[in-house]
């Protein structure tokens, strides 16, 4: 029987963020503003139901120390207590705000075609009722929290791009120590991260042991990551012109 595990976690490093040009763009230093406010406008559908499909998948677990680690997950994100930040998706907007993606625009923005696929995905391996909860954990969960860090190889993150070059305040690059783009190191926020990833983890060796719970996950997972790519490729095909100046943050 092969690791389950090591297959889902294979199939994330090998599409991981960082093989999508969307993100090879912003981290190279060379986005425009207005690409950085689209990638504000269609990823924020996706942030604003993290915590949501995660109470999906842990609602079914009843294994309480690992449903204990699914909650504690919720409750960061949700308050920011336990890292000392705000709210996480809060955050998220405060960076919209420094690129100029005002609270109402983030409600009012149509949902493109390739968000909604991703969404109505997440939804419904990780509420749904037809979806195993492990193919939510899988396709959803470890897709975000597995994720390798956010790195350029010169090992420069996203927290030091947004902050070094295009020169956000604190309250615009917050947003990025919390999730996979801390520098590299371990610390407390990405204890926190390693921490919640094992979590689910541990979920899909205790429950994904059947030959057909091990296909759904990874079907479900492939899927997450041919959508979410799609979405990625999206962003940039509406949001990029090469000919508008490079954002930097007061000019």
């Amino acid at each position: 029987m092969s690791d389950i595990v090591t297959t889902l976690d294979r199939m994330i490093v090998e599409r991981k963020k960082m093989t999508s040009p969307l993100y090879q763009l912003i981290l190279s230093g060379k986005a425009t503003r207005r690409l950085l406010r689209e990638f504000v406008v269609h990823r924020w559908p996706i942030k604003s139901m993290w915590t949501r499909n995660v109470l999906g998948v842990a609602s079914d677990v009843d294994d309480y120390q690992i449903r204990r680690h699914l909650v504690e997950n919720v409750y960061e994100e949700e308050t920011g207590a336990l890292s000392g930040s705000g709210r996480h998706l809060e955050t998220f907007a405060a960076f919209g705000r420094t690129v100029g993606v005002s609270a109402e625009e983030l409600q009012a923005a149509p949902l493109a075609a390739e968000t909604a696929a991703l969404v109505a995905h997440n939804i419904r391996v990780c509420n749904g009722r037809e979806a195993h909860f492990t193919s939510g954990a899988a396709a959803v969960l470890l897709l975000m929290e597995g994720q390798p860090p956010i790195v350029n190889p010169d090992g420069s993150s996203m927290l030091a791009v947004m902050r070094d070059v295009y020169g956000l305040p604190p309250e615009g690059y917050e947003f990025f120590v919390h999730h996979a783009s801390t520098d590299v190191g371990r610390d407390a926020v990405s204890e926190l991260e390693e921490e919640h990833a094992d979590a689910v983890r541990d979920l899909l060796h205790r429950y994904c042991t059947t030959d057909i719970l091990r296909a759904q996950a990874v079907d479900a997972l492939a899927t997450s990551l041919e959508l979410r790519h799609r979405h990625f490729d999206m962003i940039l095909a509406t949001g990029y012109d090469p000919t508008e100046p490079v954002f930097r943050h007061g000019e």
